[in-house]
């Protein structure tokens, strides 16, 4: 019995230490809200949740993956909303901080997933993003490209090429 006893204490303390030793940390995914922001009055506007994460010194890529996840079941009873995830779903290749600037690069996905991205309002989509990544100090920018490409970007969005001259090379976007 004694031996039962320590066997149970070692599994039920090996089980505790596995659970509780992953570092944690917060960030913060900005989604649209329809309490906060009634019939999306301007479609600019995306307010904060906090999610808890694993660790990682990756911080601004892991907001952005939190934030492809779409909205949880407890975020949408508080007001809100985002693309699902079926539309963001593979669409997000890389991202590079570099002097302030946050170089995010799609996936030809985005093009077909994404598609209500492009229109007037574009569903906030853009919104979500910047003020997801533009939380963190390093970042005061974000630029965009499709496979490496910014103007294929800033044609899609309809915007014709990439108005930002430097931050349109290709090698930021890797």
């Amino acid at each position: 019995m004694k031996l039962m006893f320590v066997i149970l204490a070692v599994s039920l303390s090996t089980s505790f230490s596995f659970a509780q030793g992953s570092p944690t940390m917060k960030v913060k995914v900005f989604f649209h809200n329809e309490k906060l922001n009634p019939e999306m009055q301007d479609c600019n506007k995306a307010f904060p949740t906090t999610r808890t994460i694993p660790k990682t010194t990756a911080t601004a890529r892991a907001a952005l993956d939190q934030l492809f996840l779409g909205v949880t079941e407890e975020e949408k009873a508080k007001g809100f909303w985002s693309f699902d995830r079926e539309s963001t779903t593979g669409v997000f290749k890389s991202l590079n901080v570099k002097s302030g600037a946050a170089y995010l690069n799609f996936t030809k996905l985005a093009l077909t997933q994404l598609g209500s991205a492009t229109t007037s309002c574009g569903g906030g989509f853009f919104a979500m993003v910047e003020e997801t990544l533009m939380q963190f100090p390093t970042i005061k920018k974000v630029y965009y490209a499709i496979e490496g490409s910014s103007d294929e970007f800033y044609e899609w969005v309809q915007v014709g090429e990439c108005p930002y001259k430097k931050h349109c090379a290709k090698s930021n976007f890797r």
